[in-house]
């Protein structure tokens, strides 16, 4: 019952599909776009006058066409018309350039120059203001020094025989502090 309902079925779609082809082949099953909206009434006014008015179908003017001047088009230029000299000589072209490079070559130098003057006056003033910086800097590291001193004094006075600021290492040359609390303290 199943199968032959499925090819009931089958052969509905198969016949539908055939005859909708030959109908197309035909030219009888064209879609427009007015297809399924209602017939243009006879009283259209778009079949009326100008704007919808009067009772006569609107004419259109006669098309005027462009066409030629009187006598015709004049003959096609299609041959090349270079002559052998040229407007500017090569010569000229060739020292232009040249002229434009070797200035522009002078440009750079001369800024070169004065970028090196300016490194030099920023490298002469900043090695101006060091010994002024390192006295700010050895100020500081004295006063630091002297509170790490008093520092140690104080948590030192119990250990009998520690000397406050006595060197830990054993050397007579300078050894540079140790520790962040030199720097930070």
């Amino acid at each position: 019952s199943h199968q032959s309902m499925l090819q009931r079925l089958v052969g509905r779609v198969v016949s539908s599909a055939r005859s909708k082809a030959a109908t197309v082949k035909n030219g009888a099953n064209r879609r427009f776009l007015s297809e399924g909206s209602d017939p243009i009434p006879k009283m259209d006014n778009r079949a009326a006058g100008p704007k919808g008015k009067g009772d006569k179908p609107y004419n259109m003017p006669a098309v005027q066409q462009d066409g030629p001047p009187p006598g015709g088009f004049g003959p096609i230029r299609y041959q090349r018309h270079s002559s052998t000299v040229p407007a500017v000589p090569n010569a000229v072209i060739l020292g232009a350039a040249a002229v434009s490079m070797v200035y522009g070559f002078y440009l750079i130098g001369e800024t070169n120059k004065e970028t090196r003057a300016l490194k030099a006056e920023k490298k002469t003033a900043r090695s101006n203001l060091v010994p002024l910086l390192q006295a700010e800097e050895d100020a500081l590291w004295v006063k630091r020094e002297d509170e790490r001193l008093a520092e140690e004094a104080r948590l030192m006075k119990d250990v009998p025989g520690w000397k406050v600021g006595e060197s830990v290492y054993h050397t007579k040359r300078w050894v540079a502090p140790v520790g962040s609390e030199h720097h930070f303290g």
